[in-house]
């Protein structure tokens, strides 16, 4: 058994010398945020009015003073004193105005323009010019960085803010409805607002809405594994496999190899190496039904051997073999460390207060490897022990503050707090998922929730898009794709009933 083992690894390190002479490159492994792109519409309408907010820095001790929240506003379709207000739930990233999109290409502009409503985003607490510490990030200034913190902030906006287009606040949330609209992590705080603290928002979409808190987040990658080609997925599996041999049998000298072979310092942890190596299909999750997802498409045609101006013959279900799929890789990863950016100090800033959600809430949605992980695509040095020491890398203590998890926190502690996907007592909730979004497993859709995937009910209608990734409701564009107009259509359809209600009850 021993024998076979090194005799393997021995042929596959003679495989990789040849091609291990290029310049190394140290590797950082994150978990994926949930971000979603703006849109490239180069439609002028829709246009943001940014406005700032004096927003509680702790709802629990308003004494501590308050900061200021930048808002955007657009009010194109707003029906004048007691019209509807949609709101974006804010994401986890710095707000760029010049992204910012209220036009009928969003499903919130879309909702807007539907029921004569003005459309509101909120930049998120500590991210862009919405901190009150500045960009002093620190495990002691972070302390007011969480989800009770963040929810408080949607309602204490929606019931205190001044808005221009409402000088008399005759839209004010017990005046008027106020829809609260999310996707991804976004759309999880408009679900958990409805949860946590009803009564100020009437309606409710949720879309990817990450409802549940999971610590070894494996069905991550299960998802893609089912989605990607099949020759593509079985060569990467054999990529994997050989990766774990050689990081759990081999050497030190046989490790650095490995690495190098792939483009990498040899000094790489083994954790932030299986972490590279499983980012190959780390955007997977952006892909949308009218157009190609390039880096997953590009990615698959590296590994079997279809790169530009290649004369390789197209293989079928089975694959090029590991070979000719390593050597494909390993092309690729160096290609794509060519081409990559320095990560800009904003996009840093913003992926530290992200780590620090997952690390002291603790959310943790580790995309790691796990023992009932079925997906072939991670290698087994990715951990969740391996996140954790991430964590105290990154969140040392300071002066007895510490971050949530080396306190006790944890996903399952989130889920006792907000409920999770178990959730079913909701009024005027909807949910849109994708069949093949990677975060479907921390939906209500997940097929790995108790008693299977949530029904869909008049009071909480849900739909799964055929064959749809992450947020593809979010941009109307993508009516292009049938089976996505179907659901946008329907979500509106639905949305522009209960807004209806309102005023059938008030």
């Amino acid at each position: 058994m021993h024998f076979s083992t090194i005799a393997s690894l021995t042929i596959e390190l003679l495989l990789f010398v040849d091609l291990s002479c290029a310049s190394p490159r140290d590797v950082k492994s994150r978990t994926k945020r949930h971000l979603v792109a703006r849109s490239s519409s180069e439609d002028n309408t829709g246009a943001a009015t940014r406005g700032i907010f004096k927003q509680l820095i702790d709802h629990n001790n308003p004494d501590l003073g308050t900061f200021n929240q930048r808002f955007w506003w657009n009010a194109d379709h707003y029906g004048g004193p007691g019209s509807p207000v949609i709101m974006e739930a804010p994401g986890e990233a710095s707000v760029d105005e010049d992204d910012l999109d209220f036009s009928n290409d969003t499903l919130i502009g879309l909702f807007a323009q539907k029921t004569k409503g003005a459309v509101i985003s909120l930049e998120h607490r500590y991210w862009g010019k919405s901190s009150p510490v500045g960009t002093n990030f620190t495990t002691e200034t972070l302390q007011h960085l969480n989800l009770n913190q963040s929810i408080q902030d949607l309602v204490y906006f929606a019931r205190n803010v001044h808005l221009k287009f409402d000088p008399h606040g005759k839209s004010k949330p017990h005046k008027a409805p106020w829809v609260l609209s999310g996707c991804s992590y976004p759309g999880a705080l408009a679900a958990w607002t409805n949860a946590l603290a009803p009564g100020t928002f009437w309606a409710y979409h949720c879309s990817s809405a990450v409802v549940e808190a999971v610590s070894t987040f494996w069905q991550y990658w299960s998802t893609i594994e089912e989605a990607i080609p099949r020759n593509c997925s079985a060569d990467f599996k054999r990529i994997v496999k050989s990766v774990d041999r050689t990081l759990s049998h081999g050497s030190a000298h046989a490790k650095a190899q490995v690495k190098q072979f792939y483009g990498y310092d040899g000094e790489t942890t083994d954790a932030d190496f299986a972490g590279a190596i499983s980012d190959t299909f780390a955007g997977f999750q952006d892909t949308d039904l009218t157009s190609v997802n390039v880096n997953t498409t590009l990615a698959c045609d590296y590994i079997e051997n279809q790169w530009p101006g290649s004369n390789a013959k197209m293989p079928g279900p089975e694959g090029v073999g590991l070979y000719r799929a390593r050597r494909g890789l390993a092309k690729w990863m160096k290609k794509q460390q060519k081409e990559s950016e320095y990560l800009t100090k904003r996009e840093e800033l913003d992926n530290k207060l992200w780590d620090w959600y997952l690390c002291n809430e603790a959310f943790e949605w580790w995309q790691v490897w796990g023992n009932e992980s079925d997906s072939g695509l991670v290698p087994s040095a990715l951990t969740r022990h391996s996140k954790y020491k991430e964590c105290q890398r990154e969140f040392p203590d300071v002066d007895g503050y510490s971050f949530g998890w080396k306190r006790g926190h944890d996903a399952q502690r989130v889920n006792e707090i907000t409920g999770g996907w178990s959730v079913t007592n909701t009024e005027r909730v909807m949910w849109v998922n994708g069949e093949y979004d990677p975060w479907i497993g921390a939906t209500v859709s997940s097929k790995w929730r108790p008693g299977g995937p949530l029904k869909s009910t008049e009071e909480a209608p849900v739909w799964v898009i055929p064959k749809a990734a992450h947020c593809n409701d979010v941009w109307t564009t993508n009516r292009a794709d049938p089976g996505t107009r179907k659901v946008i259509d329907a979500v509106v359809k639905q949305m522009e009933k209960w807004v209806s209600d309102y005023y059938k009850s008030h």
